[in-house]
């Protein structure tokens, strides 16, 4: 801990000083930051108010980035890593965030958690998002469980969906293909009528890919693992009056993979993935506030055809009923109640369980300069009872003159993380004796605003993790694996690290960030495929109004992977990634051309132990909106 103290104090301090003399006499001439995040609070917040770094990936980057999926825009970011988005396009994703696995990053889809009660971590499967379907993408690093539930251990990521922004009627069609005979066709149609505005959307993908396995045998040729993915999108929405709205969503997701047998082993199968969703989001505003309900309720379904066939299904039914009040201009609260109701289906065997958990969250301007964030909820279990967790989230803001200022903050959160239902429950693996997993992170860092144009953030956290559940495997004497099953791992878990980013407008056409995240696990072992150390520049220079050219480059540190042999555990090299992109707009930007290279240096590297990695690859793409 004394080292990364020490390191962050050194880094902190250095880029904060240096950055400072170097914008001082511009700070005065720059713009209003003008930014605004809601996953930090729920609330709508300035950027220099909240007491979380959030990040944020615009409408823009999407549009100017062809043929990437929602993975790969999440592993451009700071400290995210998403572990097997660089194999064939079917690969099983692991999100990692601040050390955190699936079970402890909550993705939630236009404010709530679709989990699927299917699968192992129970969390929301990225690869059936369509990234050309999502209007902006927040990711909030840190504990935030009273605001969100279960799972929220180790981040947040936001993903808001396409509503109808456009008062008349809009057509949006867009078409890109690339390398491994990969094509993604997306058209939405927009607009209002009266008092209703409408979405519908629809999108197809497909990929011969490459072969998911690593092929190491010179006398064999795997065979190509390919992809396709069809999914349909609704959104609609009534003005009643001034006073009461009624949102409704449908939406309809299938995909298709072919995958091997593991790893270095080939083989012909196939899995299918279907997903129904359907949602209801009524708002009635008063006075000083508004009483909001979102409701989803989604089914999904698993067919694996292999040597080992199997089919599973989930149900999962999200209600987040809030009341939203404002005192005054400086006190503000959240009070909601939030039920979650899941259902795994498993051959004869349909277990359940549910969430029932009062909140609330109270922010507070105490002075121009203090604001402070607490929050609380009960978590009603049906399988473990009630579980109280609470968050502390104070921030400072120093006015340093001009629009140059400096925030100070920090945070202490609880969390509980039920098991899965796949984890309890499924056969030859489950295990109904687990226990939940409870975390206790702290944070604590500084972000410098000067204006519009440059700001930097560093931070330093650690998080410890009790009955953390993890795969355990058993091996006989000669050192073969014989089986294995979840279990709660005996101890704690721990983890320390620190994240320094930065965002600068060098001068109106040309843009430079830079990150880097090195952590300190406390037993390695325990942290297997996260990276130690993850750093990154990006740069985007516009050539004319219309015409803009991005290189992003991105090192992913070393890492341990698992393997089912003794020893249990092999050390993966770090890689780099080099991508380049290019958009330009025609007709008054009625028209654009996009196109990426990504692995523009054609790293040879190994993402996952066994399983192979896409060499250079290219996309071209064209959108048009009439």
């Amino acid at each position: 801990m004394r080292t990364i103290f020490k390191k962050l104090s050194i880094a902190s301090l250095t880029i904060l000083t240096a950055s400072f003399n170097l914008f001082a006499q511009e700070a005065g001439q720059v713009r209003d930051l003008g930014r605004v995040v809601v996953t930090g609070n729920k609330f709508e917040t300035p950027i220099e108010k909240s007491g979380k770094v959030i990040y944020k990936i615009t409408a823009d980057e999407i549009r100017n980035s062809p043929g990437r999926t929602v993975a790969d825009l999440l592993n451009q970011l700071p400290g995210i890593n998403i572990d097997g988005a660089f194999g064939t396009p079917g690969t099983n994703l692991d999100y990692n965030i601040r050390g955190g696995r699936n079970a402890h990053t909550l993705i939630l889809i236009d404010g709530l958690p679709i989990n699927d009660p299917s699968g192992i971590a129970m969390d929301y499967d990225l690869r059936l998002l369509n990234a050309q379907a999502v209007e902006y993408i927040e990711v909030l690093k840190g504990a935030a469980s009273t605001l969100y539930g279960t799972g929220a251990a180790a981040g947040v990521i936001n993903i808001k969906m396409k509503a109808s922004t456009s008062e008349v009627p809009k057509v949006t069609l867009s078409q890109s293909i690339g390398s491994f005979s990969t094509s993604n066709t997306n058209a939405d149609v927009q607009g209002k009528a009266g008092k209703l505005s409408y979405l519908v959307a629809g999108a197809f993908a497909i990929s011969e890919g490459i072969s998911a396995a690593q092929d190491n045998d010179p006398a064999t040729d795997f065979g190509d693992d390919g992809f396709y993915r069809y999914s349909g999108r609704t959104k609609f929405a009534y003005d009643f009056s001034e006073a009461f709205n009624l949102g409704a969503n449908f939406s309809f997701e299938k995909l298709r993979s072919d995958y091997d047998d593991g790893a270095f082993a080939d083989a012909d199968n196939e899995f299918t993935l279907k997903q129904t969703s359907f949602g209801l989001n009524p708002k009635f505003k008063y006075n000083k506030g508004n009483v909001q309900l979102k409701f989803n309720h989604n089914q999904i379904k698993r067919d694996f055809v292999s040597a080992y066939p199997s089919t599973s299904e989930g149900e999962n039914t999200q209600a987040d009923l809030t009341n939203e009040y404002r005192f005054s201009n400086r006190v503000k609260t959240i009070v909601g109640v939030h039920y979650q109701g899941y259902k795994f289906v498993t051959g004869d065997n349909e277990p359940d369980a549910t969430n029932i958990d009062p909140y609330f969250n109270l922010a507070v301007d105490a002075t121009k300069a203090l604001t402070l964030n607490a929050g609380a909820r009960l978590n009603i279990n049906s399988e473990y009872g009630s579980n109280f967790v609470y968050s502390l989230n104070p921030s400072y803001l120093f006015n340093l003159g001009g629009e140059s200022k400096l925030k100070a903050f920090g945070s202490y959160s609880t969390a509980f993380i039920s098991p899965s239902l796949y984890q309890l429950f499924a056969p030859l693996y489950g295990n109904t004796a687990l226990e939940p997993q409870e975390t206790q992170s702290t944070e604590f860092g500084l972000s410098l605003y000067l204006g519009s144009n440059f700001t930097v953030n560093a931070e330093y956290f650690t998080r410890k993790e009790e009955n953390a559940i993890d795969f355990v495997s058993r091996f006989d004497n000669a050192g073969n694996y014989v089986g294995g099953g979840y279990d709660n791992v005996t101890g704690t878990r721990e983890i320390e690290g620190f994240e320094i980013d930065f965002q600068w407008q060098i001068i109106e056409p040309l843009s430079l960030s830079g990150n880097v995240a090195s952590y300190q696990f406390g037993n390695p072992a325990q942290f297997y495929r996260i990276p130690d150390l993850k750093l990154g520049f990006n740069t985007r220079y516009a050539i004319t109004s219309n015409t803009s050219v991005g290189v992003n480059y991105t090192r992913f540190g070393e890492r341990e992977a698992a393997i089912f042999s003794d020893p249990y555990l092999v050390k993966l090299e770090a890689y780099n990634m080099v991508d380049l992109s290019i958009s330009h707009k025609l007709f008054d930007g009625t028209l654009t051309l996009s196109g990426t290279v990504n692995n523009l240096l054609d790293e040879d590297f190994v993402g996952v132990y066994g399983f192979s990695t896409r060499p250079a690859n290219f996309t071209i793409g064209v959108t048009g909106t009439f």
